[in-house]
């Protein structure tokens, strides 16, 4: 069965919507049995599935912001680490980061297999407890969370203390301990820096910030400049090529095959309208309103605007996932 369920896993044309409670579960666990792998951390299935349920109800049954968007994510980036080669199941292969000089950087060199797990466990985690509301209207509204965070990043800032949070109660305390081999090539300061770092770069808020991040990398690279790398330079590449990969499993819906991003933008549209609906009964305006006869016009303008500059700057970056900008340009002609 986790074989049949891993070869879903690695086609692109994955949904989770395709799926029943317990296949999404199995899925959640497979994936994350063979990042454990990669760190020589042997955990026991059980402990692990029963983990995947906890996560899960800490989701809310929003139309989009839910278990299914956490597994869907969490697959998008299990699919690009396949495709980088970081899992030892996917043999010799190596992935580089060239520019267009045919400067290589070996992205093994950065990434670390701690950090395929990290990037594995924080993309099912990264949404924990998301209210269905973005910051906007936390902020707005004058919530606790917004309070609690300044009104930055509110929801993001939540969601990492969320993460953290199951990790040493849960994860640490229930799934370490019998697991054998783990202490050997597994760093649990490190695994949390590099989750923490990457769930709080998916604010969309700050999405041409990182943008800018991405592209400044990779001039690095095209001058190479990066090499050799001091200590502090190599964590800070290494945290940034990791937020680049969950930065883009987290809206990777719009790059997956036009039939399912229709599907996704659907469940978006219905969940922007229910937090229309609430702003309206407190005396608020609507922060997004959701024009049913224009749909195509604004997924394009979104596509162009914030999708494209971001799959175009990972392509750049690391060519081996310039698939992802391709299928972009397919939906904008679909839609």
């Amino acid at each position: 069965r986790a074989n049949a369920l891993r070869g879903r896993l690695l086609e692109w044309g994955f949904s989770p919507y395709g799926m029943d409670r317990d296949d999404m579960l199995d899925s959640a666990t497979v994936m994350l049995m063979d990042a454990a792998a990669c760190v020589d951390v042997r955990l026991e299935v059980g402990r692990v599935r029963r983990f995947v349920r906890i996560v899960e109800s800490a989701y809310y049954d929003n139309p989009y912001h839910n278990f299914h968007h956490a597994v869907d994510v969490t697959q998008s980036t299990f699919y690009m680490l396949h495709t980088l080669g970081l899992f030892n199941r996917t043999g010799p292969r190596r992935a580089s980061l060239r520019s267009p000089a045919e400067t290589s950087f070996p992205l093994r060199t950065i990434l670390r297999p701690t950090d395929v797990m990290a990037l594995v466990v924080a993309s099912l985690c990264h949404d924990l407890g998301h209210p269905g509301l973005n910051n906007a209207f936390m902020v707005r509204a004058r919530t606790q969370l917004a309070e609690l965070y300044n009104d930055q990043s509110v929801l993001e800032n939540f969601h990492a203390a969320c993460f953290s949070m199951v990790m040493s109660c849960y994860f640490v305390d229930f799934v370490l301990p019998p697991a054998r081999g783990a202490g050997a090539a597994f760093d649990y300061d490190e695994f949390r820096r590099i989750a923490v770092h990457a769930i709080l770069a998916t604010d969309m808020a700050r999405h041409f910030e990182f943008i800018g991040k991405c592209r400044a990398q990779y001039e690095r690279f095209v001058a190479g400049t990066n090499l050799p790398l001091t200590p502090q330079q190599h964590e800070a590449e290494r945290a940034q090529l990791a937020a680049s990969i969950l930065k883009c499993a987290d809206i990777s819906n719009i790059v997956r095959p036009f039939n399912i991003s229709q599907q996704w933008t659907q469940r978006l549209n219905r969940e922007v309208t229910l937090q229309g609906n609430i702003e309206e009964s407190l005396g608020l305006p609507r922060s997004i309103v959701v024009d049913m006869a224009n749909v195509p016009a604004s997924q394009i303008a979104f596509y162009e605007a914030c999708g494209r500059p971001l799959f175009n700057a990972v392509a750049d970056l690391v060519p081996e996932l310039r698939y992802m900008s391709e299928q972009l340009e397919n939906n904008i002609r679909n839609w």
